[in-house]
């Protein structure tokens, strides 16, 4: 009898447990109770086993059970871990409908994770929404991008600001410049005023100067790059846009040389403005690029004297022989404009050797060859002319070595070669014989073959 009263007692209390069994899901409790949430504890412990030792097909199972079942039970790291599992299965499947249908369950599980803990301190909802929309933008593949993750990235910038995770950050410039790509008059002014909101906020994150700050500084230069080449950053607009932050600026380099890089970039610089940038920096941290920047304020102000010495000075600075090539070409023209015509020929020589396939500083000597005011000849009008002769050979070259700027080269042989020395003026300079080399004198000092 007692064994058959506690039979009884036992069978009551199985069937209590049943009774009062429920799922989280259903009764918001972190786990559920009854047997529902001794299955929902067996499987998170299973799932995070398999998880540590990436077994993700495994974990995966059992991980769907409590995601399924009680949802607040595994906390936010359900979620964040449960994502990368959905990503993981989404990546392997072949067949294009199936991969639709896990990308939809991979932003429903960003969807419930801000549901369930979307109030948390340190990941709060506005910072899913972030991680969401980088989901969305790898895996979605559909259009109409911009008006879906848009708002989820102004969401999470605003909220979180400078903490804000730097590919989230790179991402919205992304999408505000396609927007502004879609209608430029319409978002002009929102764009320019989003770069200007997220570079301080990026300048902000980098003056932490802690181990992400590299990363914060890469998107840095990514929306940088991005805005000059977005057509928005015509000189004009940049003009208005930092007339008043270089005062403000005046004494922080990294934001002047922002300002400088940009002006360059976009080909700005006889702006007041970038001027004025470059000599603050120049005085607080000279460079290749604030020499260069003094140096093109005196040559606006033609003091060419002062331009040489600047873009001397920026070659000294430089370590890229392409950009040495650029300024030792201007101090070329430079000394040309000032009628030093041996220094300029000197300074387009250098050029040359800093880049020999380019045409440029073969025309600029060609063209100074040519200049009846530097002929050697000024008292012999036979062998003035062959001057010319030295200035196709140049603009012959100049062709040979660059496509480029063929056109020009070859508009001036068509000009020069009209004042060849006939064959009359040969015939009466026996210095001069048709087919045979002849060095002309004075500055010039080029020898060269006869010709009629």
């Amino acid at each position: 009898m007692k064994s058959f009263k506690y039979i009884l007692v036992a069978g009551a209390f199985i069937s209590s447990i049943s009774a009062f069994s429920a799922k989280g899901i259903d009764n918001g409790s972190r786990f559920g109770t009854g047997e529902d949430s001794i299955r929902c504890i067996e499987n998170l412990s299973l799932y995070g086993s398999y998880y540590k030792i990436k077994d993700y097909e495994s974990a995966y199972n059992s991980w769907k059970v409590v995601y399924d079942e009680c949802p607040q039970a595994g906390g936010r790291t359900l979620y964040s871990q449960g994502a990368f599992l959905i990503a993981t299965k989404m990546s392997k499947e072949k067949d294009a409908v199936k991969k639709r249908e896990w990308f939809k369950m991979l932003m429903e599980c960003y969807d419930k994770r801000i549901q369930y803990f979307g109030d948390d301190k340190n990941y709060p909802g506005p910072w899913i929404r972030g991680r969401q929309a980088i989901d969305f933008i790898n895996y979605s593949g559909e259009e109409g991008l911009i008006e879906k993750v848009l708002p989820w990235l102004k969401t999470a910038v605003d909220f979180m600001g400078e903490q804000c995770d730097a590919d989230v950050m790179n991402a919205y410039f992304q999408m505000l410049e396609k927007q502004y790509d879609s209608d430029k008059d319409k978002y002009r002014t929102d764009f320019i005023n989003e770069y200007l909101r997220l570079g301080s906020l990026l300048d902000g994150r980098i003056s932490k100067a802690d181990k992400y700050a590299p990363n914060y500084q890469l998107v840095r230069n990514n929306i940088n790059q991005m805005f000059t080449n977005s057509g928005a950053a015509d000189c004009a607009t940049l003009e208005s846009v930092f007339e008043s932050k270089v005062e403000i600026s005046k004494d922080k380099v990294d934001e002047l040389a922002t300002i400088i890089n940009l002006f360059s970039k976009a080909g700005c610089k006889e702006s007041d403005v970038y001027f004025k940038a470059s000599l603050y920096a120049h005085k607080l941290n000279p460079t290749a690029e604030t020499a260069a920047g003094c140096g093109y304020r005196a040559a606006k102000k033609k003091e060419y004297s002062n331009a040489v010495r600047f873009f001397n000075e920026a070659i000294k600075l430089a370590d890229n022989d392409s950009v040495k090539y650029e300024y030792q070409y201007i101090i070329a023209a430079l000394e040309m404009q000032m009628d030093h015509y041996t220094e300029a020929r000197a300074a387009s020589r250098r050029a040359i050797e800093l880049d020999p396939s380019n045409g440029a500083p073969y025309i600029l000597i060609a063209q100074m060859y040519a200049d009846n005011n530097h002929n050697p000849y000024s008292d012999d009008k036979i062998l003035a002319k062959t001057v010319y002769w030295a200035a196709v050979d140049k603009l012959e070259k100049a062709k040979s070595i660059d496509p480029s700027c063929a056109e020009k080269a070859q508009q001036l042989i068509n000009t020069y070669r009209k004042f060849y020395p006939s064959k009359e003026d040969v015939f009466f300079k026996p210095e001069l014989k048709v087919g045979e080399l002849f060095l002309i004198g004075g500055w010039i000092g080029e020898t060269v073959r006869c010709r009629d």
